[in-house]
């Protein structure tokens, strides 16, 4: 199909208010955009239509939006409807733009071509070295805290880009801090003439002396501001702003610069209007106006927008932007985009209702503007938002977690589940839950490499290598890694020589005096020793190539020769990975901006990274989507999916967040004025949170999720403002009671996550061993099914963990129970109640508990107890059997050993079995915690499907595993038959037990024999455990 043909099929499928912004070429024009309204597609589409009907050349079109995927997106757009000519129309950002500006007339800017960029690290350090000279000289008062020279570092580095954003400079800062002087008190004065104001003297000689450390704060900042500046000039370098500053500052003084982009661009479109700042409004403006007279005519722009995903005011972003625009091009046309084709109603008028509580929006500020958003796709049975109010975090977390597995269930697709948070911090801790419950996730927050265990094994190396005496802690922990091929043994051993040689020594020694110096080594008896001289002539090869190499091609040479390729290609993940591609990207970038880099450069600014808590973020390789998809609300930006949660929602994290500007501009800069008054500035505040919210919400197709802890670490919290303001637009889910068992396995999942490791030989050797007399048992194969490496650490490895409160309360409760019934089979009679709860008192006080611990144990037991007792007294049933133990009994299933231990064993048939006749039994499993329906023991659906995860349906599987004991036992085989399956839940609630028979189908039975079989396969194959070794 040919691409008109496209843009005609598109053009039919736009709505009229579409049409009408696609059609409108000429004049000003600005679109208002609510989400999902379908904004990008308008503007390929416009600028098609300007290229097709007004005849204009694709050149002579620019385009700019706020991100480089903002460009991306609208590129791929344009290909679609106009082909190849899609790559001659001018798309890019506004920084993007300026560069071009530079590199097309670099005679005009044969300075600033001649500049190196720093980075954010770069800019700190600067500011830093500026700051302290100041302090020495007493230029700095107000800029410093006691104790801490460098409390307004990052600050004052703010600050700069702050003004640099708003195309402030030095002359013009100094001007607006003598104004807001003026104003400041001139109010004093105001103050002073009010004579009704009580104790005036006072409040005017503190607000006096209060006025006066701001303004002084502002010179100092000031003139630490023009020494930054002069320091770039004078060393040439520039900072990110300065790049559109640079081009700013030259359209206001060359006038043949301005003409020749005004006559170029006849067409100009600002994508994401409401995020720009003022410096790269002033740019446009002058291209616009390349006469720089003030009258602003109606020239052909069109700019898009809402005011209300205006979310990036921290970065200059003005919602006023819009607003100005009407002001300036009184003729400009405005349409306001209503069809949202993302969401249903539900979601739109639940964030229509949030966002009328702001004032600061266009609809207030304009005569007869309306904004609506009607949904225009069509949902099937759509549900209104849902809003949890957890008890607490882990509450909350198994709340996501099972709505999560619930949307994957109803075949909604794991990438278009998103999770959106309001806090950077917030997205590790949901990344890490979720993978800990077997969800898998992807993170959009890009993770700081620099917390990477083998971006540090990497530094650690290279550190050695630049001096082998800076680190000996580093340098053990480098040797001890599985990364070098020394035996750990030799390591300690080598430790405690120098530790021995070192306490008797004035003179101490470092770790390298020893590993390269052969007659010490000789006196240390070592397996490595031949290894340790290997990688000491190894340490000798990358110095001697480093001293003749640039620091990226040593680089790439370290990366073979020390075989960390081979060693990610074995034992890492794809995420180190992509953390060694995103140090090398790093150290390609360093290169550029100096070609000298040396090592110790190269690792002092690593350390510069870590000293100001900077991070690398992680370059992602992958291209598509797999797992859900966690982020920030910023980052959410643009994006949509089929189904959101958004947890947190508490006081302060999503509203009536306590943000403190430590350095506050004079009024008229972007952020907090010295003028405001307190409530105006917190309501400005809300208001930015608030619309961030409403972009958060606002990213759902079909499913909406809130929720908010009652209390955070112990403390109670209070639900967010915003969700009372949408209370009527949600459905309010009832507090579940999660029974102790779930919230135990969710809890010990957050606690088994994966783990750097390599095995071994001799670890291999151990599996092998182990396995040929293991036997498995019931709760084992759960385990195993449910997580292999936690089976192997705690059923093979045996590793030691401390019981829980749960684990010690379940062992005592079947305990008592068990003596209880072997009672009666000893003495023909039931004890009284007394004897349960004694019992369990006694048993309970041999545990190792704290006094609060054993108090709330006991109370639990004999109330549970005491209601067991009165709830079957007249009917307790006789047991066959208790606590029979299979161990002894050399159960085979084909060539699987299998064991265990049944609970309780009661005979249904009267008679007693006889030759050829066998009695019918109920094997019967305890279970404390909460009582559960039968499809929950069986891991069915509601309609009475089979539930896939490994973790649904244990109950189920170890019941039947219990039958199949019963009948692989020769002897007990021969009198009894299985023919009924019991869950006996004997704590209780609320005083009320159920005793659950668990049907069960022929099939099923045969289905659960097919499960045990192939997981004694895995088990038995060594390769398995390889592979779970190397955490695959």
């Amino acid at each position: 199909m040919q691409q008109k043909e496209i843009f005609i099929n598109e053009y039919n499928r736009l709505n009229e208010k579409q049409k009408e912004a696609v059609e409108t070429l000429d004049g000003a024009v600005m679109v208002v955009a609510g989400p999902g309204t379908g904004k990008t597609q308008i503007i390929g589409m416009r600028t098609a239509n300007i290229i097709l009907k007004a005849g204009v050349n694709p050149e002579n079109i620019l385009i700019t939006t706020f991100t480089d995927a903002g460009v991306i997106a609208i590129k791929e757009r344009l290909v679609k409807f106009i082909g190849t000519e899609a790559y001659k129309v001018n798309v890019s950002t506004i920084h993007s733009f300026s560069d071009d500006v530079i590199k097309t007339f670099p005679e005009k800017f044969a300075y600033e071509k001649t500049e190196k960029a720093i980075d954010e690290i770069d800019q700190l350090e600067i500011i830093k070295n500026i700051l302290k000279i100041m302090i020495d000289d007493g230029e700095i008062e107000e800029l410093r805290a006691v104790g801490d020279d460098y409390f307004y570092l990052f600050d004052i580095k703010s600050s700069i880009s702050q003004l640099k954003q708003e195309g402030i400079h030095i002359s013009k800062f100094e001007l607006l801090i003598d104004e807001e002087e003026k104003i400041l008190f001139g109010q004093l004065e105001e103050l002073r003439l009010n004579k009704r104001i009580r104790d005036l003297e006072k409040r005017m000689e503190k607000d006096k002396k209060e006025y006066e450390k701001r303004i002084k704060k502002l010179r100092e900042l000031a003139l630490l501001f023009k020494k930054y500046n002069e320091y770039l000039r004078n060393k040439g370098l520039y900072d990110f702003n300065d790049m559109i500053n640079f081009v700013l500052d030259k359209f206001k003084e060359d006038e043949d610069l301005r003409y020749y982009y005004a006559e170029k661009f006849q067409y100009i479109m600002l994508d994401e209007y409401q995020d720009t700042n003022n410096a790269q409004n002033e740019i446009i403006a002058l291209i616009l106006r390349p006469d720089d007279s003030p009258d602003f005519k109606n020239p052909n722009i069109m700019v898009v927008g809402d005011d209300d995903q205006s979310i990036y005011r921290f970065q200059g972003a003005n919602i006023e932007n819009m607003l100005d625009f009407t002001y300036h091009y009184k003729e400009a046309k405005i349409i306001v985009l209503e069809n949202n084709y993302r969401s249903h109603q539900y979601i739109l008028d639940t964030a229509s209702e949030l966002i009328k509580n702001n004032n600061e929006r266009l609809i207030n500020k304009i005569n007869a503007l309306e904004k609506k958003l009607i949904a225009k796709s069509s949902f099937e049975d759509p549900e209104s938002p849902k809003f949890y109010s957890a008890y607490n975090e882990i509450d909350e977390q198994n709340y996501v977690c099972e709505n999560i597995k619930n949307l994957l269930s109803k075949g909604i697709k794991i990438n278009e589940i998103a999770l959106i948070v309001r806090q950077n911090k917030e997205v590790e801790v949901w990344s890490e839950f979720l993978k800990s419950q077997g969800i898998e996730v992807e993170s959009k927050q890009k993770t700081n490499i620099l917390n990477s265990d083998i971006i540090h094994l990497a530094l650690d190396y290279l550190l050695l290598i630049a001096n082998p005496y800076a680190d000996d802690r580093k340098f053990i922990d480098l040797l001890l890694s599985s990364f070098i091929d020394i035996e750990n043994i030799d390591v300690i051993t080598l430790t405690r020589y120098l530790n021995t040689k070192n306490y008797v020594r004035k003179d101490k020694i470092a770790l390298f005096d020893i590993i390269k110096n052969e007659s010490l080594l000789q006196e240390i008896e070592l397996g490595s020793r031949e290894k340790i001289r290997v990688f000491n002539q190894k340490l000798l090869e990358f110095k001697s190539y480093l001293s003749q190499k640039t620091f990226i091609a040593f680089f790439e040479y370290f990366l073979q020769e020390s075989q960390l390729l081979d060693y990610l290609d074995m034992y890492g993940t794809f995420n180190d990975l992509q953390d060694v591609f995103t140090l090398f990207n790093k150290i390609k970038d360093f290169s550029a901006s100096n070609p000298y880099l040396s090592l110790e450069t190269f690792l002092h600014k690593m350390d510069l990274y870590k000293t100001y808590r900077f991070p690398i973020l992680r370059e992602n390789l992958k291209t598509s989507r797999s797992g859900v998809q966690i982020l920030t609300a910023h980052s959410s930006k643009g994006l949509e999916y089929e189904a959101v949660f958004i947890p947190g929602l508490v006081s302060g994290n999503w509203d009536n967040k306590k943000a403190i500007t430590k350095i506050k501009l004079p009024s008229g800069i972007v952020g907090e004025g010295l003028q405001e008054e307190k409530e105006e500035k917190d309501e400005k505040s809300r208001e930015e949170e608030r619309r961030l919210f409403f972009v958060a919400l606002t990213r759902a197709k079909s499913y909406l999720y809130f929720s908010a802890p009652k209390i955070i670490g112990n403390k109670a919290r209070q639900r967010s403002l915003f969700v009372e303001e949408i209370k009527e637009y949600i459905s309010e889910e009832q507090q579940r009671e999660v029974s102790e068992e779930t919230m135990k396995e969710v809890v010990k999942n957050i606690f088994s996550g994966p783990r750097l490791h390599t095995f071994s030989k001799p670890e291999i050797d151990y599996i092998e061993e182990f396995l040929k007399s293991y036997k498995l048992s019931p709760s084992e194969l759960n385990v195993f099914l449910t997580d292999p490496k936690t089976f192997l650490h705690n059923m093979v490895f045996k590793y030691p963990f401390a019981p829980t409160e749960a684990t010690i309360f379940g062992s005592i409760y079947h305990r008592v129970l068990e003596l209880f019934y072997g009672k009666y089979i000893e003495k023909g009679k039931w004890e009284e109640k007394s004897y349960l709860t004694s019992t369990f008192s006694l048993l309970l006080k041999r545990e190792i508990l704290t006094p609060v611990e054993f108090e709330r144990l006991e109370k639990k037991g004999l109330e549970g107890l005491s209601n067991y007792y009165e709830t079957y007294k007249n009917n307790f049933g006789i047991p066959l059997q208790l606590e029979y133990n299979f161990k002894q009994r050399n159960i085979f299933f084909g060539d699987i050993p299998l064991t265990g231990k049944i609970d309780k064993i009661v005979k249904l048939s009267d008679f007693e079995p006889i030759f050829g006749q066998k009695a019918s039994i109920c094997v019967v499993d305890y279970k404390t915690g909460s009582i559960k329906s039968l499809g929950q023991i069986k891991g069915t659906d509601r309609y009475g499907n089979k539930k896939e995860e490994p973790q649904e349906g244990q109950y189920f599987r170890q019941l039947l595993f219990y039958k199949l004991l019963c009948e692989l036992d020769t002897s007990f085989n021969a009198h009894y038959e299985v023919s009924d399956l019991m869950i006996d839940f004997v704590e209780g609630r609320n005083g009320e037990y159920k005793q659950l028979l668990v049907p069960f189908e022929p099939q099923e039975f045969e289905d659960f024999k097919i499960l045990l079989a192939d997981s004694r396969e895995k088990i038995k194959n060594i390769e398995f455990w390889k592979e779970i070794l190397e955490g695959k």
